[in-house]
């Protein structure tokens, strides 16, 4: 890794050293950082309107599941191979393909969730200043303020992303503790048991609790490239994701039935404690935040096709643009296009997975970056998508498109199996 800081981490798509490789407890953190977020509160305030309380929890928990155990795979192939997710695609889409269709996916969405979750970020702090000093903070100056703060660490890298994370995950844990308990004593227990008329069946509410972290799932090898093993891989997903995920989900459910208000900071701020809920919000949306413009940066440098140590720089200009379009309220306008986004982006996930379990059996060593495009990779991503597209559940696209790459192999061998003379094996 090139570094002329070693504070500061630099390398974007060479594999990660194993001398520079983590245990499961400081990555844990960072994996649940990314739920603890108003997204993950808002699942559960959804799934609590649309069905019974306790049939709500549960879809949104086995929904969570599925997440985990699919995040797992791909992060193990992360941890195998010690690369980026838009790296790993190398081999099942080509290096033309990878770099011209999955990055440039995997960065328009990140960048542009950046943005949108900023957004909400300023927009809370703006009205907080207001409404408790007096000052009135411009939101656009609000947005860019908190833009450039939560860009920081994902700069400098993933340990300054763990460091975050190792103080605001406890933090956060004990105020939606707290806050729950006064939400009860000041509305009462009555309401979470309110009947509700049903509008979603109980396996939609499993898909759209997994369409909330359907990117993540993909990009599970951002994070998991710095495990040592699938061991600690899979400790740091499972411990880290499921728990805190099945917990905001159940009290964002929860709060909305007895409150009439999914977000707990916003909670905490209706009774009587601004400060502590402002700071929720904050650190809620920067943990989460700074995952999505750190893996937005890698993308960057591959679809640009930049030197791999200008890593840095990329993450400061991408997080520059996600902040400008969303203090101009650019992203409002296209929040439903980057939502349709997950569509494009589970496929890429199915092909991946096809092509490094299926096809290569999970051995690392038949893993290979192909020169040019692997039509295999592009054929099962565009027939996934549409077939996703046309269900209406994007979680469905890795399952399709896994099946179309295994059988499009057979008629397309993949030139990252053995033997291709433009091979280059990691």
């Amino acid at each position: 890794m090139e570094n002329n800081n070693r504070h500061v981490e630099a390398n974007a798509l060479t594999p990660i050293p194993a001398k520079e490789r983590q245990g499961w407890v400081s990555l844990a953190l960072v994996q649940a950082g990314i739920c603890v977020c108003a997204s993950s509160f808002l699942e559960g305030a959804l799934l609590a309107e649309a069905m019974p309380l306790g049939e709500a929890i549960l879809a949104g928990t086995l929904g969570n599941l599925i997440v985990v155990v699919l995040m797992t795979i791909i992060g193990f192939q992360g941890s195998d191979l010690g690369i980026a997710s838009c790296t790993l695609s190398e081999s099942s889409f080509g290096k033309k393909g990878a770099r011209y269709l999955v990055s440039v996916v995997f960065a328009i969405n990140l960048i542009g969730w950046f943005g949108i979750t900023n957004e909400i970020c300023g927009d809370a702090f703006t009205n907080f200043m207001a409404e408790t000093f007096g000052l009135h903070i411009p939101l656009i100056a609000s947005n860019i303020l908190w833009g450039m703060i939560m860009l920081i660490t994902a700069v400098y890298g993933m340990r300054a992303m763990e460091k975050l994370n190792a103080i605001s995950i406890p933090f956060l844990l004990i105020v939606m503790a707290a806050g729950t308990y006064l939400a009860f004593r000041q509305y009462g227990f009555e309401a979470a048991t309110a009947e509700v008329e049903r509008s979603m069946s109980f396996m939609a509410g499993v898909s759209l609790a997994f369409d909330f972290y359907a990117v993540g799932v993909v990009t599970a090898a951002d994070v998991a490239r710095f495990q040592k093993n699938r061991a600690e891989t899979a400790k740091s997903t499972i411990l880290g994701v499921l728990p805190v995920a099945v917990i905001t989900l159940s009290l964002g459910a929860v709060l909305t039935k007895i409150s009439g208000e999914y977000d707990i900071s916003l909670v905490l701020i209706q009774v009587g404690l601004p400060v502590i809920g402002i700071l929720s919000i904050i650190l809620s949306t920067w943990t989460t935040n700074s995952s999505n413009i750190y893996s937005g940066g890698l993308d960057v440098v591959m679809a640009f096709n930049l030197p791999d140590n200008r890593r840095r720089e990329v993450t400061v200009v991408a997080g520059i643009i996600g902040t400008l379009l969303g203090a101009f309220g650019i992203l409002d306008h296209i929040e439903s296009f980057l939502s349709f986004l997950a569509f494009l982006v589970c496929p890429v996930g199915g092909a991946m997975m096809a092509d490094y379990w299926l096809v290569g059996k999970g051995n690392p060593k038949k893993w290979h970056s192909v020169e040019g495009i692997n039509w295999a990779g592009i054929i099962s991503w565009g027939i996934g998508a549409v077939l996703a597209y046309l269900v209406g559940y994007a979680y469905t696209g890795i399952l399709f498109s896994l099946a179309v790459y295994y059988i499009a192999e057979k008629f397309i061998p993949s030139k990252s199996r053995e033997g291709n003379k433009n091979e280059k094996v990691i």
